[in-house]
């Protein structure tokens, strides 16, 4: 999995994959539910990688802290795109 990556969660719906951040030796990803165009709309969730029988895929992970970090590493990264 990479950033701008689309993935269907069990529950039927896509996110993209806006950022992925490595926080205590745990790989993390912050998402964006989009729609059918995959166009982002106004719900972020934040996946954590899991690795298993050499098989990868993620959980969604409800801990505010991790989302918090997470958006604000983002929202940093997006200022230094528009400051280029």
């Amino acid at each position: 999995m990479k950033i701008d990556d689309i993935i269907s969660l069990e529950n039927g719906k896509d996110y993209g994959l806006l950022l992925e951040s490595v926080i205590d030796d745990v790989r993390y990803f912050l998402a964006v539910l989009v729609d059918k165009e995959e166009k982002p709309l106004d719900e972020y969730i934040v996946l954590e990688e899991v690795v298993e029988d050499d098989e990868t895929y993620v959980q969604k992970i409800n801990d505010p802290l991790i989302l918090n970090q997470l958006m604000e590493d983002y929202s940093l990264q997006l200022e230094d795109l528009e400051d280029e």
